[in-house]
């Protein structure tokens, strides 16, 4: 709708520019995907951008956290290590067994840090 307003309003050109970062980022990070299977844990931003993945077998630990507000949404590091969100403050913290840790935003945080739990320890 905002689309037509600019080009019925004969808006510069230089005004399309703003609209095409939002449009994109929308379509980029507006969603978070996650996904486990016998082998990993995955996780992708929007259509497959940012796409990351985790062997199981590197997983030492995953809680169930709530991210301070503070920390807010997207791609960023924290001072819990990075952060993988679009909405909400739910998320899993995951710990490798290098040590590093990140955090991935999800609106089923118990049940995929579980079913983590449960796969990692049949993990190949």
């Amino acid at each position: 709708m905002l689309a037509v307003v600019l080009a019925t309003a004969h808006v510069t050109p230089i005004l399309w520019l703003p609209l095409g970062v939002a449009l994109f980022a929308g379509v980029v990070f507006g969603s978070l995907t996650t996904e486990v299977d016998q082998a990993q844990f995955s996780f992708w931003f929007g259509p497959g951008a940012f796409r990351r993945s985790i062997a199981l077998a590197e997983v030492h630990t995953c809680t169930v956290v709530q991210n301070p507000w503070w920390y807010g949404w997207g791609i960023h590091l924290t001072p819990r290590g990075w952060l993988y969100n679009v909405a909400g403050r739910d998320a899993i913290e995951l710990t490798l067994r290098d040590g590093r840790t990140l955090r991935v935003g999800s609106d089923e945080a118990h049940t995929l840090c579980t079913t983590i739990l449960q796969l990692r320890g049949r993990a190949p």
